[in-house]
């Protein structure tokens, strides 16, 4: 998709989600930092440069940090690697995870040690012979936080949905006699000021759908596919490629069915059935954006 396709998408409606809860945890969270020994961010390995949250910053400071990319299964490997190499290349800890099927435990176990063995070290040389870790995880909605505390502490902690705002409160988990995890609701801001980092925080479920444009989400999620994917577009959903636009969605609804009481596509349908696949990784693995594009 060019900028100007770019333009023509964002500038339609501008998307915008930060319900009253969000606030209040924001609040939370700047109290409970203090009490914390590092913070494991996780990132939708998707979009890891658009599921940054600018305010975790603020309150993170400079407390050693864990980046975990989420939802690994579902991006692309090739650029999931380049995301990691990047992240390492500027210093950062990271770790790519399908947090239901990897060894999550162990993993985040160790690299919670790592990101913090030279305080553990210099508190065990003064004397101190047991060191809990404390971690703040932190990110925006639906990125994979509580699931990430329900598959370490290896019991149904935390509630999860496929969707976001279903974690409100701050809870402890304890993990092992070595860490101790703070589970937070999923934050975004208040204002989007890059509407494109928006849509693909939409198209991978961080965004209720009800505050949604769906028909420019799905629009730009197509021609972004068509123009790198497409051989997986293809192979879900036919030879959609010589399409353009509406043209697509026209296509893919005859192909299913999802027809009207006149006998015409339900495109309200087909857009909702696409967009659901796309985020199920039903149609392939793909990774939205690459590091220094923005």
């Amino acid at each position: 998709m060019n900028n100007q396709d770019n333009e023509k998408v964002f500038q339609k409606s501008q998307i915008n989600w930060y319900p009253g809860h969000m606030a209040k945890a924001k609040r939370e969270m700047q109290e409970k930092i203090k009490v914390v020994d590092m913070v494991i961010e996780i990132r939708d390995a998707r979009i890891p440069n658009s599921s940054i949250n600018p305010l975790l910053a603020e309150v993170i400071g400079i407390k050693p940090t864990l980046i975990v990319l989420s939802k690994a299964d579902k991006a692309d490997e090739v650029k999931t690697k380049i995301w990691i190499e990047e992240f390492q290349r500027q210093g950062h800890y990271a770790i790519a995870l399908d947090l239901l099927h990897s060894n999550v435990s162990n993993i985040i176990s160790q690299a919670c040690l790592e990101v913090m063995k030279e305080k553990v070290s210099k508190l065990k040389a003064k004397g101190l012979k047991h060191v809990e870790i404390k971690a703040m995880v932190v990110g925006v909605p639906n990125v994979g936080k509580s699931t990430l505390i329900n598959s370490v502490a290896k019991k149904k902690a935390a509630k999860t949905a496929d969707h976001p705002g279903v974690t409100k409160n701050l809870q402890w988990i304890k993990v092992s006699p070595d860490v101790a995890l703070l589970d937070t609701p999923g934050v975004l801001w208040p204002k989007f000021d890059n509407q494109e980092n928006a849509v693909k925080l939409a198209i991978c479920g961080s965004i209720s759908d009800n505050v949604l444009p769906i028909e420019e989400i799905v629009h730009y999620a197509l021609e972004f596919l068509s123009n790198n994917y497409k051989d997986q577009l293809c192979e879900r959903y036919g030879d959609v490629i010589s399409a353009s636009g509406e043209e697509v969605l026209e296509k893919i609804g005859q192909q299913r069915k999802f027809l009207n009481a006149e006998g015409s596509v339900d495109l309200v349908r087909t857009r909702s059935v696409v967009l659901n696949e796309i985020r199920d990784g039903l149609v392939g693995r793909f990774t939205w954006e690459l590091p220094h594009e923005n």
